[in-house]
């Protein structure tokens, strides 16, 4: 279509619509009308000035005619509406009866400071512009009494104490409003997985459908749940508004007889827990942008009022929780205090009487004690961590492929190496020739490890057996022993916060309570049975996920060239550490076994790998001049599958994670056991 085309075609159009367009300079003063304005009121040239255009009004439009100019120069977007009358001798035939709609369509500022103002004027008959008037005064009157029914819900929600009536209450106003037939609201479960209808009022022989709605699993509306979480409206004047995507919910939809429908979503703060709609059966509706709105707002309203009143509700039981609960922590620091000096006073005691000694047993006899009490200040420590961050919600789960044999084995092993000297029998029943699944490998040997340890405390003689079936998709595993058992009075006590069932026993009280949490976050329960001198038996359970990926399938890495020291003849190992007493105790681990070079940073780690050629690099994280994570990406620069533990005393989940996403190859967490570490290079460097 050419230019000239286009302009006839749209004059053809102005014509139709008695319509025509203005252009204002504002700083000029001056102005420019299409050709209709010209015809209309028979003005000689298209351009005027503002002085001649004064001609073409009346005297009392003069100032009504400067407050637009002085609206446009504040940007303001404005419309006005004129009888015929406010323009004098020029008018053309058939102008009188008719009124006369001008406003500003576009305001531009151009780069030499002037403005500029594009708008329109247009005649139109006075019946039709008192049909528009009296429209807008409807659907202002829609919109007061629309604000209003949101002031009396909210005023009732704040006064009232039964919320199911007053949400019923609303619900049968938005019924009544929208001659509608079923209201209802649907709420999701804590992670969106599930939705069922908890409210629902349904107009005059309209079935009820709530109880049958129950528990729908949300990706069977996937396209329902996606438009209102990604925060579009579901508004449906008919069924042939649901696009392709949505064909599951059209059938669900139809086989309810429901022809139109309009959903809100409702929040807890950033969280969408549900969603209010209205159903329309047999009559279509279409839906206007108010509607929406209107019933959005009384969503939000019923979503906020609703867990205002919940709070209310329970804070007497909240007041007395964190009565109890402080209480509790109270006796806990107590106990803590007491727990901590213990095995630190034993600790710096028999460090003193090492040292002093020159007797070989009596060397062997206080080391032993000395790592013991290691071991308890340790796991003391570890409780305490874990409690606060199960009370801060910050227990951080790192899921990955885990051989549950290679588990319990190595568990197994270690506790016959702690109870040696004691006659107690360690079995281990396996439940499977082969199984590794996808779980949280760290967090499942710490309940493991929590349960062996308790059986391994209070049983003196006779049998503990670990193991685990398959039932029911689920891994059940179970710690048995032959000890003095639990009282009955105790046992519903076994997995509480700051429980310590036993006084005597050393320990922080937190076990079970932490192995509960980690089993429930695992998608498990956990149980005990016991009696009082014949022992007990704990028992959880964790989904049986299989490893996405099969040991069969597995990428075989190629195994390290270990470096050796041409003189010692033993693998060189370049341990990065910037605390020389830390330096030390590695090299003392170590240095029967290895060649050390010491790195004091993260510069020098780089340096000396390019120099020594080393076989494995142990690197701490935090060091000066650079850290580890940067240091690791200098030798990945030089040696792209080099191996590389990091050794650090982040022991958070989310310090884990980064460290392991940065690239290293495994890592030690502070302090070091000899037997983990050695564990660890040799599982790498022999392959």
């Amino acid at each position: 279509m050419s230019e000239i085309e286009e302009e006839n075609r749209l004059n053809d159009l102005l014509a139709v619509l008695n319509a025509g367009y203005w252009e204002a300079n504002l700083t000029g003063k001056s102005c420019y009308f299409s050709e209709l304005l010209c015809k209309i009121f028979r003005m000689k040239s298209p351009y005027i000035t503002f002085r001649d255009l004064s001609a073409y009004f009346n005297d009392d439009y003069i100032v009504l005619f400067q407050n637009l100019i002085a609206s446009l120069l504040n940007d303001e977007i404005h419309e006005l509406l004129l009888p015929s009358t406010y323009f004098n001798k020029y008018v053309a035939t058939g102008l009188n009866g008719r009124l006369i709609r001008t406003g500003l369509i576009r305001r531009t500022v151009l780069e030499d400071g002037s403005v500029k103002c594009f708008g329109y004027l247009q005649l139109i008959d006075k019946r039709d512009a008192e049909h528009r008037v009296l429209k807008l005064e409807n659907k202002i009157n829609s919109l007061i009494n629309q604000l209003n029914s949101l002031s009396v819900s909210l005023q009732n929600f704040l006064t009232k104490h039964d919320p199911l009536a007053v949400t019923e209450d609303i619900m049968r106003k938005v019924l009544n409003n929208f001659n509608g037939s079923r209201v209802y609201i649907f709420q999701f479960n804590e992670d969106a997985s599930l939705q069922s209808c908890t409210h629902e009022v349904v107009s005059e022989g309209v079935s009820s459908e709530k109880n049958w709605l129950q528990n729908i699993p949300t990706i069977d509306t996937r396209w329902l749940f996606e438009e209102l979480s990604s925060g579009r409206p579901v508004i449906l004047n008919s069924l042939d508004d649901i696009p392709v995507q949505g064909e599951v919910e059209r059938n669900m939809l139809e086989s309810q007889d429901i022809c139109s429908m309009m959903l809100a979503p409702m929040y807890s703060g950033k969280r969408m827990i549900g969603y209010m709609g209205i159903d329309l059966v047999c009559v279509p509706r279409k839906w206007t942008n108010e509607d929406y709105l209107w019933l959005l707002s009384l969503a939000n309203i019923i979503a906020i009022c609703t867990e205002l009143y919940n709070q209310k509700k329970q804070s007497d039981e909240d007041k007395k929780y964190a009565e109890n609960n402080d209480r509790l922590k109270s006796a806990f620091l107590a106990n803590m205090s007491h727990e901590i000096r213990t095995p630190l006073n034993s600790i710096i005691g028999f460090s003193e009487l090492l040292a002093e000694t020159e007797d070989v047993e009596e060397k062997k006899e206080y080391a032993s004690i000395i790592q013991s009490s290691n071991n308890l200040l340790l796991q003391l420590i570890n409780d305490i961590i874990d409690i606060s961050k199960i009370e801060s919600n910050r227990l951080d789960f790192i899921y990955s492929d885990v051989d549950v044999n290679a588990i319990l084995k190595e568990l197994t092993a270690d506790l016959k190496l702690r109870l040696k000297d004691k006659d107690i029998e360690v079995c281990l029943e396996l439940g499977l020739p082969d199984c590794t699944v996808y779980s949280e490998r760290n967090r499942l040997m710490q309940v493991i490890v929590n349960l062996l340890s308790n059986a391994a405390k209070f049983t003196e003689q006779g049998k503990i057996t670990i193991g685990y079936i398959l039932r029911d998709g689920m891994l059940e595993f179970f710690v048995q022993d032959t000890g003095m058992g639990i009282p009955k009075d105790k046992q519903s006590q076994l997995f509480g916060r700051f429980k310590k069932l036993n006084s005597v026993a050393q320990g922080s009280g937190l076990g079970l309570f932490i192995s509960k949490t980690i089993v429930e976050r695992l998608g498990g329960t956990i149980q005990a049975e016991s009696e009082e001198g014949a022992g007990s038996v704990f028992r959880f359970s964790i989904p049986y996920k299989v490893s996405k990926t099969s040991s069969a399938k597995r990428k075989a890495t190629n195994p390290v060239i270990v470096k050796k020291d041409v003189l010692s003849d033993k693998p060189i190992l370049l341990v990065a550490e910037d605390t020389l007493p830390n330096y030390k105790l590695i090299e003392a681990m170590l240095r029967k076994e290895y060649e050390l070079v010491h790195a004091k940073n993260g510069l020098e780690a780089v340096a000396l790998f390019k120099e020594k050629h080393p076989a494995l690099v142990l690197m701490d994280i935090k060091m000066p001049e650079m850290d580890g994570i940067e240091a690791l990406k200098g030798i990945r620069d030089l040696s792209p599958d080099f191996p590389v533990i990091a050794v650090t005393a982040y022991a958070f989940e989310e310090n884990i994670r980064e460290i392991m996403n940065s690239g290293f190859n495994d890592y030690l967490i502070k302090p070091i056991r000899c037997s983990a570490l050695k564990e660890k290079l040799d599982a790498i460097l022999h392959n």
